[in-house]
């Protein structure tokens, strides 16, 4: 049964202030120094004991904030799903992670992973969606939850962080054994910026399909997913951390569902629907010593893992009362992942000459948002940075800390620690980040909307202009025929309203250009 919002609150409150009860609950049963214990503390001491009093609660917390956890079932959703509810055991959950109001880029976003999942990928195809929001405000969540239909939707009234954001979507709501994690501002590369290839477009069935398939590391690894983004660590993985294009035959029945009513699809289901996969399968580096770059097999966007295998990671550092750094939240985890497991690439492109792991390749999403980001994206200038964050949770940590130990020097003071353990100085430190780039950007962003009404107006020119006379006034358009212009034109006021990044204003990041 659905809750009402006001119900919504209580639960949300509640759980905040369970929050903060079991925490003192459990320094009052630890012996902290702060209540009679003589020993002093080091830092490194005092973050493990406080992350280890953290993972208690953070269990409970989300399992009672989960409470409010609901489908949506708008009346007139923009996309109709055929098969919502998923009544058969879904596939993949679809998880959205949105914050900070930027609702607008999550209804772009989500209307686009819907038309792939319904249009493109195979028939009887089994996915959920699970949505967690980030504090965006009531109005914001409620043209969501009235124009899409999820199956677990959870809008917080506070913003709790990336950590228990993820943390939510990956132990909580999500129910598939496999997991696709979107944060609000990543869009499917749709007709508009790429060749729809039939790879492209059962790119995550296929994905799907492959991690399924039980793929090895030559280091004995397993791989656990696949990135459907563009990637640029060609620049630092060198062999045998990436391994060489191969192919391989995977069956996607195992993905699909069938009509158990009918007789027909009951026996298709003995046949295999097989099709070949090229892919490539990268590891990061484990030896500390021979790794030029940190990194993991790891991302917020757009990666599909097997959710099992993300959930025997643990979950991810820095909630609400964690003693972390939340600059280093993916990073951490992404180090933590590199311990056990790989990831892989697969082509989408037709070309098997098409290398590179970018964006015709072997991307099926790809970011939008351009100077709309919510933290950044290094964390030099933040209270108590260093690299042993990114090793907390495995034994390179231990190692670091005693490295700094030795030269005498101090990972943090406990004053540091305890700002970073407070969800307001997180916030704080996101929505600084958040008035900063606006201000920065707001040239570019002007910029860019002239740019796209300058499209439009082009657009709506050409469409006004007898081609004939165009083929002899434009040397771009000599030999296109008449309705080869006039869906140019189309094309072009298209891509001027839609979310699509213009080239040239925007990094892969979402930094602005400099011109």
């Amino acid at each position: 049964m659905r809750m009402t919002r006001s119900k919504d609150a209580k639960i949300n409150n509640a759980a905040f202030l369970l929050n903060v009860c079991l925490l003192w609950l459990g320094l009052l049963l630890s012996n902290n120094r702060c209540f009679g214990q003589q020993e002093e503390e080091t830092s490194s001491s005092f973050i493990y004991n406080g992350m280890k009093r953290s993972d208690e609660i953070s269990s409970m917390s989300r399992n009672m904030i989960s409470l409010n956890v609901h489908p949506t079932r708008p009346s007139n959703p923009k996309i109709e799903r055929q098969r919502f509810p998923e009544t058969d055991t879904p596939q993949i959950c679809i998880a959205f992670l949105s914050c900070c109001g930027r609702t607008d880029l999550l209804n772009h976003t989500i209307a686009a992973a819907i038309r792939h999942l319904e249009q493109d990928e195979p028939d009887g195809f089994r996915y959920e969606i699970a949505w967690v929001d980030n504090g965006s405000g009531y109005e914001n969540t409620k043209f969501i939850e009235e124009s899409y239909q999820i199956d677990h939707a959870l809008p917080l009234e506070k913003n709790y962080g990336l950590a228990y954001g993820m943390n939510l979507l990956i132990f909580n709501l999500c129910t598939a054994p496999y997991i696709l994690l979107m944060e609000e501002d990543w869009l499917y590369l749709d007709d508009l910026v790429a060749e729809q290839t039939e790879k492209r477009k059962r790119a995550i069935s296929t994905a799907i399909a492959l991690t399924k398939s039980g793929l090895k590391a030559d280091d004995g690894r397993d791989v656990m997913g696949v990135f459907l983004r563009p990637e640029t660590y060609h620049s630092f993985l060198k062999e045998p951390n990436v391994h060489p294009w191969q192919t391989k035959d995977v069956d996607l029945n195992t993905v699909l569902a069938s009509d158990d009513d009918n007789e027909s699809n009951d026996a298709s289901c003995d046949e295999t629907n097989t099709v070949s996969v090229d892919y490539q399968i990268f590891c990061a580096e484990r030896d500390p010593t021979k790794q030029q770059y940190v990194w993991g097999s790891y991302t917020n966007g757009v990666g599909l893992y097997s959710r099992e295998k993300l959930m025997k990671i643990g979950r991810m550092n820095g909630e609400p009362e964690d003693i972390f750094n939340t600059r280093y939240i993916e990073p951490n985890y992404a180090y933590r992942a590199l311990q056990n497991y790989c990831h892989a690439a697969i082509r989408l492109d037709d070309d098997p000459q098409c290398m590179d792991i970018g964006q015709r390749c072997t991307a099926a999403f790809y970011h939008i948002g351009g100077g709309r980001g919510t933290i950044p994206m290094k964390a030099d200038g933040s209270k108590c940075a260093g690299y042993f964050w990114i090793y907390y949770g495995t034994p390179m940590f231990e190692a670091e800390v005693k490295n700094m130990e030795r030269n005498g020097e101090t990972l943090c003071t406990e004053s540091e620690l305890m700002e970073w353990k407070s969800l307001t100085a997180a916030e704080k430190d996101s929505a600084d980040y958040r008035e900063e780039t606006a201000r920065i950007n707001k040239e570019v962003f002007e910029k860019e909307r002239q740019q796209r009404e300058q499209m439009i107006q082009q657009g709506e020119l050409i469409k006004q202009t007898d081609p004939s006379i165009l083929r002899v006034h434009v040397p771009n358009f000599a030999e296109m025929s008449d309705s080869e212009i006039m869906n140019l034109a189309d094309k072009m006021i298209r891509f001027a309203n839609s979310p699509h990044p213009i080239q040239g204003y925007w990094d892969s990041h979402g930094r602005p250009i400099q011109t």
